[in-house]
């Protein structure tokens, strides 16, 4: 529930008392307690979903909110028909105020302190899940990152011509991703130079690298979904979902895995999570603007247009903010693009070879590329293949062939790296009653028909 206050002139308190008993609210008056001289000061309980319209049907009624409207949260509230007016919004498709909305997104913004220690330290914790290999470790880290608020709130912000909103939500954001990938390094290189780990560690073969090597089409729909979930709960009922956004989007363990790969001197691995978190944040931003455009927010006739700023400065300001924005964001696209190509070649010749008679035996589990895009460095790309296979079979060929295979698809020299996980198969059939032929009780033979073993 919220608790409205409203500032009411004496010549329209019919009009506005007349909207707040068709919505069958419950409200107060104090004669001579507004914000001026002849108005009253209206104390009304709205549910939550229904602020807006209420508000919207104020307005036409020839209530003016700029003279004082204030809106707070209630605890409890009892008046006759609460129960069913409760009822009649929380069935109704409803979206909160821009107002409140834009003020929600102030209330998740951390102060300055608080959020680059809150960044720090939760990329610190999440280059040591990775290197320990502790997936419930990467969701702490994520939990505690506030880097998803100044996201939406650029969202908000763009939706709204809102000027300052926006280039402080991206100040925030660039702040947010320098002091990630610093402190990642930094991390990286103490536990690497204080043989923590070893100084000889593989970071392309650690598992939970592999989903953090390179962009994909999947990260974008990843990013835009989490971005449109994280506005959708931002307009309904509050911010428990915005965790939940943190977590979809994997944020601070991408940028985790670039500290790693500079640390470490694997300048492909750094390069290709760096344009996958460039990629996951623009699609984050995307996908919440799309949905706040989608519920039907829209500028206020007060905002001006968002690429008019009033003052010189203030258009050099947000001219280089721009140009920042829209170089970096052309960049990770035409690298994510490059990537996205490669990778669809590399999957389709290896499914070619595959799929030959002469490894009919085997299944394949996956296929990882390492970053293959714009990139500083030029280096070898690592193909990463994973196969299953019957334990005594062995196809001494089968990398250069998947080599030879890829490099004519693409072009490109590859490296590749092939992984199996056997099994053997027993030579009886097992049933759920009676004996095998060796005389053997079926049932308990049966569930040992497989017995898988990785192997390199």
């Amino acid at each position: 529930m919220r608790f409205l206050q409203l500032s009411v002139p004496r010549e329209r308190r019919e009009a506005v008392l007349a909207v707040l008993d068709g919505h069958d609210l419950g409200y107060t008056v104090a004669e001579g307690d507004g914000a001026k001289e002849g108005h009253a000061l209206v104390s009304v309980v709205v549910p939550a979903d229904a602020v807006e319209r209420v508000l919207d049907d104020l307005g036409e009624a020839g209530y003016d909110r700029d003279t004082y409207t204030v809106s707070i949260e209630a605890e409890f509230a009892s008046f006759e028909g609460i129960d069913a007016v409760q009822s009649h919004w929380a069935e109704t498709p409803n979206r909160i105020a821009p107002r409140t909305l834009r003020s929600k997104a102030r209330d998740m913004r951390p102060n300055t302190r608080s959020y680059v220690w809150l960044m720090f330290l939760s990329t610190v914790i999440a280059t040591a899940g990775l290197l320990i290999g502790s997936p419930a470790v990467l969701v702490g880290s994520m939990v505690l990152a506030p880097l998803v608020a100044p996201m939406l709130a650029a969202s908000i912000g763009a939706v709204r011509n809102d000027r300052a909103m926006v280039a402080d939500s991206l100040r925030q954001q660039a702040v947010g991703l320098g002091v990630a990938v610093l402190g990642a390094v930094a991390a990286s290189l103490l536990i690497r130079y204080l043989a923590i780990v070893s100084v000889t560690l593989d970071v392309t073969t650690v598992d939970l690298f592999a989903v953090r090597l390179s962009p994909g089409l999947l990260s974008v729909v990843v990013g835009l979904a989490a971005g449109a979930a994280g506005a959708f709960g931002l307009t309904t009922k509050g911010n428990v979902s915005i965790v939940g956004v943190m977590v979809a989007a994997a944020l601070v363990p991408t940028a985790a895995v670039v500290g790693i790969g500079v640390a470490w001197g694997a300048a492909s691995v750094a390069v290709g999570a760096l344009v996958l978190l460039g990629l996951t944040i623009v699609a984050v931003n995307v996908g919440g603007y799309l949905m706040l455009r989608y519920l039907g927010y829209h500028p206020e006739e007060a905002g001006g247009p968002l690429l008019d700023p009033e003052s010189a400065a203030e258009t050099a300001r947000f001219a280089a903010t721009v140009v920042a924005v829209v170089a970096v964001v052309a960049v990770v696209l035409a690298g994510s693009v490059q990537h996205v190509r490669y990778e669809y070649a590399v999957t389709q010749a290896t499914s070619d070879v595959i799929t030959d008679d002469e490894y009919g035996q085997l299944s394949l589990r996956g296929v990882t590329v390492q970053y293959a895009g714009i990139s500083p460095v030029e280096t070898p790309t690592t193909v990463s293949v994973g196969l299953t296979r019957v334990s005594d079979e062995s196809y001494p060929s089968l990398p250069n062939e998947l080599a030879r295979q890829i490099s004519d698809r693409t072009g490109e020299d590859v490296t590749v790296l092939v992984t199996y996980t056997d099994y053997e198969r027993s030579n009886a059939t097992g049933s759920a009653s009676g004996t095998d032929p060796a005389g053997t009780t079926a049932g308990a033979g049966a569930t040992s028909l497989a017995r898988p073993a990785v192997t390199g």
